[in-house]
């Protein structure tokens, strides 16, 4: 029932309403981690260096759970919801790494659209299984944010790649996945700063930079645990030399056949 100290004003106690609650069921929380279980099944990822994948998802989880206190200003929908985005975007990027030998070609463009779209369908398939969809409105514009997350992470994360295709740093590389991933935050948000400044002015340009800048930092923060993973595991770091091109394993070129010399070819 509903109590309040009203100083003999009134009943501090108001008429007992009752609820019949319902334990939610834990299965569309277990559903994602069980296909992350599926993906390290293939053949590629049947080796022990592959489970290693499960330290960057951990340490996104540990970090939303930090993060949470500090985020009670929020509704606390609108939080339960943004940390999902971030989470599912997390699993996302791991599909890609577990899925790379899949997604690798001669031709970076081509990479790039399979790296979106592994990570698309990843984060959007944890995101809907978590969501009761009882305010639809409101889940809906979060799973925008989710598209938005997962191009922003991966276009960063190719671009960085483009730029350090001569050499492998990973110091270097992540300086660069840092300011490429800023500069496509920005890029996104370009239309949203032209609407503001023509609907409300100048003033409004502060706290919307510092949006685009929050969801910027969360960003990086989930991609960063994957590549740290990759600069210190062998397995996972050949894997991203070959995602974005750096010097090391390159894909093999599809549908060319190999050159065969002519002193050994039989006469």
């Amino acid at each position: 029932m509903a109590s309040n100290d009203l100083h003999g004003l009134g009943r501090n106690d108001g008429p007992p309403a009752t609820y019949a609650w319902t334990r939610p069921s834990v299965f569309p929380y277990l559903l994602p981690w069980l296909a992350v279980l599926g993906l390290l099944m293939l053949r590629p990822n049947r080796t022990a260096q592959a489970w290693w994948i499960w330290l960057p998802l951990a340490w996104v989880v540990g970090l939303e759970e930090g993060l949470r206190p500090v985020l009670e200003f929020l509704p606390a929908q609108s939080l339960e919801m943004m940390l999902e985005v971030f989470n599912s975007l997390a699993l996302g990027l791991g599909a890609v790494w577990l899925l790379s030998p899949r997604l690798r070609h001669r031709s970076r463009f081509l990479v790039f659209l399979r790296m979106l779209l592994t990570a698309a369908l990843m984060s959007t398939f944890v995101y809907a299984v978590r969501q009761d969809w009882d305010e639809a409105e409101l889940a809906t514009v979060f799973l925008a944010y989710v598209g938005i997350c997962v191009l922003a992470s991966v276009s960063a994360l190719s671009l960085a790649g483009w730029v350090c295709r001569h050499r492998y740093r990973p110091l270097r590389l992540t300086l660069w996945l840092l300011g490429c991933n800023v500069a496509v935050w920005l890029a996104l948000a370009t239309p949203l700063f032209v609407m503001a400044l023509l609907q409300v002015g100048i003033g409004s340009w502060p706290e919307l930079l510092g949006g685009v800048l929050a969801f910027g930092a969360a960003t990086f923060a989930t991609m960063l645990p994957f590549l740290i993973l990759a600069f210190t595991n062998g397995f996972f770091r050949e894997r991203l030399k070959a995602l974005l091109g750096l010097p090391g394993d390159m894909p093999p070129v599809v549908g060319v056949p190999p050159v065969t010399s002519l002193a050994a070819a039989p006469l």
